[in-house]
């Protein structure tokens, strides 16, 4: 649980998510997804004296430029969109399977919640199929009643065409643009996002058509809309915020799967909070409640202190010093303590950035007195003691407005937040003379 799932819980209450279905959520179907869908029609024709072509797809496939794939192939192997529109029907029809255990993908879940408008880029039915719909799937570009009635109803809405009309399949860029192109289609995107906030689900964080789609329309994406991705790298989660506008929402199916762990995810959102709590605060899972719609940062507990962390960086450069075992008990404590302050940050929607200011600011205290006491007297027991003092009065200056009360950090966290450097190896941190071999 996180803050931004906890906005994601609120705007679906208040009936202003549309879901935005893409190819992964098919996945369990065997529905190919598009690099699959390029990769069998490239199986299929570039044979023989075309081997060539596979080589080139499969390179433009591992760069992920999909559109690129498709004009090789169109080009060099004489198939223009009518060709490859069919060929996706045929592949699609022949490797779709039908599944009687619900519990195996995430439509049934979709289907329960209380959406009226679902869009996708998908080319199938199964969501029209699942999710139990009053009307037929249609074309966003072929609706031609007042937007005002797009939300009276449970619709599904395909972008990029529907395998019952060949010719709508969206697959190469000059399909692209053509329906792009199309003024009538914008002002309808327009008035869905202008709106409603999108939540994207069975995307990856590389899908060409939805970065071109949003970094073509930004204007149309303005406010707050959500991705669901599967334990994304920090760096990817600032890249989709800062570039496109998204606010992710994660899981992680490492050991698990991704329907159970997306279901867990919907559930959530779905969740009607006790009406009864008067005071305005709710309780999440374990021990953490929610404060004006922010995670409460609990810190570290008891049983967090039983961490084994011998083998982290921090530790030996705390081992090869004439240093107590009691300090370096409890500067592992610290360590703990300061781990779980941040990761408790991150899940409370704080950036990396202001995350870094922070470590910063306890890197320069750590300077500060290797200079005036390690320097001058040479005894690592005193400079660690001097550095922990120090931090356990941390004071941010006017950076602490980075941080709500409930977001500022303890004495135990503070001086824990010097081990956090030092368990990095990129970190010039050591408590002495000696360094690791």
């Amino acid at each position: 649980m996180d803050f931004n799932l906890v906005n994601l819980n609120k705007d679906y209450l208040e009936g202003k998510v549309v879901p935005f279905i893409g190819a992964g959520l098919s996945v369990p179907f065997k529905v190919p997804t598009w690099r699959e869908l390029i990769e069998e029609i490239t199986a299929k024709y570039a044979v023989g004296e075309y081997n060539f072509v596979k080589s080139a797809v499969d390179v433009l496939l591992e760069r992920n430029d999909y559109w690129d794939a498709i004009d090789q192939i169109k080009k060099f192997m004489s198939l223009d969109d009518q060709d490859i529109q069919s060929l996706i029907i045929e592949i699609i029809e022949e490797k779709k399977i039908h599944i009687d255990d619900e519990s195996l993908h995430n439509y049934v879940d979709i289907g329960k919640m209380d959406f009226k408008l679902f869009l996708t880029t998908n080319y199938e039915n199964l969501l029209y199929k699942y999710i139990n719909c009053e009307t037929y799937p249609m074309l966003l570009r072929d609706i031609d009643f007042s937007t005002q009635t797009l939300f009276d109803k449970k619709r599904v809405f395909h972008l990029h065409g529907h395998m019952s009309n060949a010719g709508s399949i969206v697959i190469s860029r000059d399909s692209y643009k053509e329906l792009y192109n199309e003024e009538k289609y914008n002002n309808l995107l327009k008035a869905v996002t202008s709106t409603k906030k999108l939540l994207f689900m069975g995307f990856s964080f590389d899908d060409q058509f939805i970065q071109k789609l949003i970094s073509d329309h930004r204007e149309f994406f303005k406010g707050q809309h959500y991705i669901l991705l599967d334990n994304p790298p920090d760096f990817r989660v600032k890249e989709l915020k800062d570039k496109f506008g998204l606010t992710t929402i994660k899981y992680n199916s490492e050991n698990s799967s991704h329907p159970k762990e997306i279901r867990k995810v919907l559930a959530f959102v779905a969740e009607r909070k006790n009406e009864d709590n008067t005071d305005g605060n709710t309780k999440g899972e374990g021990d953490c409640g929610i404060i004006d719609n922010k995670l409460l940062i609990s810190g570290a507990k008891i049983s967090d202190m039983d961490k084994n962390v011998e083998s982290n960086l921090f530790y030996k450069k705390l081992r090869i010093e004439n240093i107590t075992p009691g300090l370096i008990d409890l500067s592992s404590l610290f360590y703990v303590a300061a781990e779980s302050y941040i990761r408790e940050l991150k899940n409370n929607g704080i950036s990396i950035g202001v995350i870094d200011i922070l470590l910063g600011k306890a890197f320069i205290k750590y300077k500060e007195r290797y200079s005036d006491t390690y320097e001058k007297f040479g005894d690592s027991q005193q400079f660690i003691e001097v550095v922990h003092e120090t931090l356990k009065k941390l004071d941010l200056g006017r950076r602490s407005k980075l941080f709500s009360e409930n977001e500022v950090s303890d004495e135990d966290e503070n001086r824990g937040l010097i081990h956090i450097l030092a368990d990095d190896e990129k970190r010039d941190i050591w408590w002495g003379e000696k360094r690791i071999k």
